[in-house]
């Protein structure tokens, strides 16, 4: 076609035309595109939360959930509240809630708010055992100063011929179980021939070191009760963290007898076991917690108040 044929009007308005379609098609993908982003951000990930201490929110820990869900924690992870020594040295007051407690494991052992006797975490429940022997139910309000818990597993199991001591059971479960340097969660249902138990009487401030305390402690013997050992085995390097071997805790079917384990004998037994890899400790802020010296060697008299003493100054037995 000669440049003399060619329509200029008609050429013109043919790509003005074209152009505005191809613009409005631009805008159109371009609003889609803007709608989609502004609805993935509006849908964004809340981050979870659980109230710390000071009764602020701080970020959660290891998958932890609000308060009103449950925790997610590994299966194999044991978890703890403040450190031995500190308990040692006589740092009684309660620092974390016993419903906070409960996120982290459904099993374990430890105490209450001003040393008040022994806790027992048995299937999820909590169970306090006074220094009078009276048992009572924990209140998601109570509060600890010290303990340690784990979601119990039952993934493996141990025969055991009979319980003839509570150094024989340690002995045995350490051969048969080994992993010494890891945790290891132990419950065993039994009928014991004989067993003694043992807590403390709720202390007042000023606290006296647990050393102490414990001369005052409240130690009964029973004979053929049932019920179950709840033992947390910490490897021997924790020592000034938690307790190095074994810490026993037993609780009867009937609720009727329970506490801090001393020695025990029993008939044949299944110990059912959990070996935890996973270790979390758990520093809540309380008053006076860093200006102690927490670097010392307690471990001679945290065997005194772990174990039972021939010499039997282990003050009341109370009648039940």
């Amino acid at each position: 076609m000669a440049i003399t044929d060619f329509d200029l009007p008609e050429a013109t308005s043919r790509m003005t035309t074209s152009g505005l379609v191809l613009r409005w098609m631009q805008c159109l993908v371009t609003s889609l595109l803007l709608l989609a982003l502004g609805a993935g951000c509006s849908q964004a990930p809340a981050v979870a939360t659980q109230p710390a201490a000071n009764g602020s929110n701080a970020p959660a820990e290891n998958g932890a959930q609000t308060a009103t869900s449950s925790v997610s924690v590994p299966r194999d992870q044991i978890t703890q509240i403040s450190v031995i020594n500190a308990l040692m040295l006589g740092h009684y007051d309660g620092i974390t809630t016993f419903e906070e407690l409960l996120r982290y494991g459904d099993f374990g052992v430890g105490t209450l708010n001003q040393l008040d006797g022994e806790l027992i975490i048995l299937d999820g429940q909590g169970y306090q055992v006074h220094g009078d022997g009276t048992i009572d139910r924990v209140a998601p309000s109570a509060k600890t100063p010290f303990a340690v818990v784990t979601p119990f597993d039952r993934a493996e199991q141990q025969k055991l011929p009979q319980i003839e001591s509570l150094e024989w059971l340690d002995d045995h479960l350490d051969e048969a179980i080994g992993h010494p340097n890891k945790f290891i969660a132990v419950r065993i249902h039994a009928n014991f021939a004989t067993i003694t138990l043992r807590s403390v009487k709720v202390q007042s401030p000023p606290y006296r070191p647990l050393g102490v305390v414990a001369k005052e402690q409240s130690v009964w013997t029973r004979e053929n009760v049932t019920g179950t050992l709840i033992g947390i085995r910490c490897p021997k390097w924790v020592q000034g963290l938690n307790v190095p071997g074994y810490h026993w805790h037993f609780l009867a079917d009937d609720l009727s007898l329970g506490g801090h384990v001393l020695k025990c004998a029993a008939g044949s037994a299944i110990a059912e076991y959990d070996v935890c890899q996973e270790w979390l400790v758990r520093l809540v802020d309380a008053p006076g917690f860093d200006t102690v010296n927490l670097n010392q060697d307690l471990n001679r008299e945290l065997r005194r108040v772990e174990s039972a003493r021939d010499d039997e100054e282990s003050g009341a037995h109370p009648n039940k």
